[in-house]
C-alpha cells in the first residue's frame, strides 16, 4: 500500500489531501474477511464548511481535502492520519483468520 500526503498554500490557506493506493493482494484478501479498515478525516475548511467523518482506507482521495489557517495545524492533522493509517495497517496485516473452514462432520 502506498500513501501519498498532498499539500498546497493557496489564498492564504494550507489545504492537505492523502491518496491511498496500491494495496498488495494479501491486504486485499484482509480487507475481504476483516472488512476495510477506516481512518478519522476532514474536508473543507478554509471558506467553506469544515466536515469530519470515517473515510475508508481504499476510499481516501483528493476529495477529502481539508484548509487550516497556519501550517502548525495542517502538519498537526497530516501527523494524525498518517498515524491513523499506520495503525489501521499494522492491525490489518496482523490480523489472521482463524475461522474460514470447511470439516465434514459425521451424523
Amino acid at each position: 500500500m502506498k500513501v501519498k500526503v498532498n499539500r498546497r498554500l493557496s489564498a492564504g490557506f494550507y489545504h492537505v489531501n492523502f491518496e491511498v493506493a496500491d494495496f498488495t493482494s494479501d491486504e486485499v484478501l484482509k480487507m475481504g474477511s476483516f472488512g476495510v479498515p477506516q481512518v478519522n478525516l476532514m474536508w473543507g475548511g478554509g471558506a467553506a464548511q469544515l466536515n469530519a467523518g470515517k473515510i475508508a482506507l481504499n476510499q481516501v482521495s483528493k476529495a477529502y481535502e481539508v484548509a487550516f489557517k497556519n501550517e502548525a495545524e495542517a502538519k498537526k492533522y497530516e501527523e494524525t492520519v498518517l498515524s491513523q493509517i499506520r495503525d489501521a495497517v499494522q492491525r490489518l496485516r496482523e490480523s489472521q483468520d482463524k475461522f474460514t473452514s470447511s470439516e465434514e462432520v459425521a451424523l
